[in-house]
């Protein structure tokens, strides 16, 4: 009987071992890769300003990752008369969701941008004393 209840104790320390190693890779890989933004993303959006105006445009973006959970962005938007370029930085906060800031440095404008991912698309939200606007992006 002890030969037993050693040999049940060796096999569930085992299986323990086995789920701490293998469950963090498996779920780490998972996350990362079901919501993450590096890379090139495509879409367009309408812009509203504070006055009323309301105008379509298309942006290409491109995500990088600076370290940990921080990601550079660029945006290069164009409207039926304008192009506009951004730069800013994004924190991950949770398994799909990402926040910061963006600054155009033509209009002296800076916005704070939530991204929220889903599978191959991300909903775009940014706002600024000057206006809001909201941006559906994904891979091509």
């Amino acid at each position: 009987m002890e030969q037993f209840n050693r040999n049940r104790r060796t096999f569930s320390a085992g299986v323990a071992l086995a789920a701490l190693v293998t469950l963090p890779l498996v779920f780490g890989a998972t996350v990362a890769n079901a919501a993450s933004i590096k890379g090139n993303w495509f879409g367009s959006g309408t812009f509203k300003l504070q006055e009323g105006k309301t105008e379509r445009f298309r942006c290409r973006v491109k995500y990088g990752r600076i370290a940990g959970q921080d990601f550079s962005v660029s945006a290069r938007c164009a409207t039926s008369g304008t192009r506009l370029d951004q730069t800013g930085q994004l924190t991950r906060i949770s398994a799909n969701r990402y926040v910061g800031q963006l600054r155009n440095e033509q209009f002296n404008v800076s916005a704070r941008v939530t991204v929220t991912v889903s599978g191959p698309q991300q909903t775009v939200s940014i706002a600024s004393k000057h206006g809001t606007a909201s941006i559906v992006l994904s891979r091509r």
